[in-house]
């Protein structure tokens, strides 16, 4: 009985494609680049608007920072470290670049327009890193 439920898992996880070591990382994600993260604090009061967010606040990321945008991931908090937890960040955007310069070049023009347009789908002050991918 014991051999038919291993049998029976293993062929669940291949059909369905579990794996112990699956990368977890993004397929556009390679160590060197330059990886900023804005994290917009969760909290009694906050708010954020998805749809403008993804729809129009996005675009315009995209728009200024072009060809220099590598790539975009985005989350969305769901829970804390349990699920009735409530979540530590609203969101948390991830922009992926060659350069660090690839990021600030186009924010010396464009850094006021980010802040204008802020208040159209949050009332969060967000949070900002940069990081180099080590791995």
């Amino acid at each position: 009985m014991k051999t038919k439920i291993i049998l029976l898992l293993s062929m669940v996880t291949m059909l369905f494609g579990f794996q112990e070591s699956a990368a977890a990382d993004p397929p556009f994600q390679k160590k060197g680049m330059i990886k900023l993260t804005v994290f917009y604090p969760n909290g009694p009061g906050k708010t954020f608007d998805w749809d403008y967010y993804l729809q129009k606040h996005m675009a315009l990321v995209k728009q200024v920072f072009g060809k220099n945008l590598k790539a975009v991931a985005i989350d969305k908090g769901l829970s804390g470290k349990g699920a009735q937890a409530e979540p530590k960040y609203l969101a948390i955007c991830h922009l992926y670049f060659d350069s660090v310069a690839a990021y600030e070049e186009p924010m010396k023009e464009n850094g006021s327009r980010f802040a204008e347009d802020f208040p159209k789908y949050t009332n969060v002050k967000p949070e900002v890193q940069i990081n180099e991918v080590v791995e």
